[in-house]
């Protein structure tokens, strides 16, 4: 359950950032056209240059929590196959890219690493 809830969050922070930076991006393009205050610009490319770079961190990290989420299905032998979570579960890893390394977990205690 916690591995799919880590997924869903992280599947709504990606869309989030990039949502955010398609935002800021016309924002600071209006800025120019109006010509605004130069400084205010400068300051406003800094939060853009930002968004930019929260991205590939988050893609990162929902990449791993998806991998981590598609072993553990599949090695999992304990797993209820009936539940809501089950069917997220293999949802998610459906939707895994086949290029990630698996990340680490210890599947016999539950134990998850993040």
């Amino acid at each position: 359950m916690i591995k799919v809830k880590t997924c869903e969050r992280l599947t709504k922070e990606v869309a989030f950032y990039k949502k955010d930076l398609m935002e800021n991006e016309s924002k600071l393009q209006k800025m120019k056209d109006e010509d605004k205050n130069t400084y205010d610009i400068k300051m406003f490319e800094d939060v853009v240059r930002e968004s930019r770079l929260i991205i590939p961190d988050s893609e990162r990290r929902l990449k791993e929590s998806l991998s981590a989420l598609t072993l553990f299905t599949d090695t999992a032998s304990d797993l209820n196959t009936e539940g809501e979570f089950y069917a997220k579960a293999q949802k998610f890893a459906q939707a895994a890219p086949k290029d990630i390394a698996p990340v680490e977990t210890n599947v016999d205690d539950n134990t998850e690493v993040f």
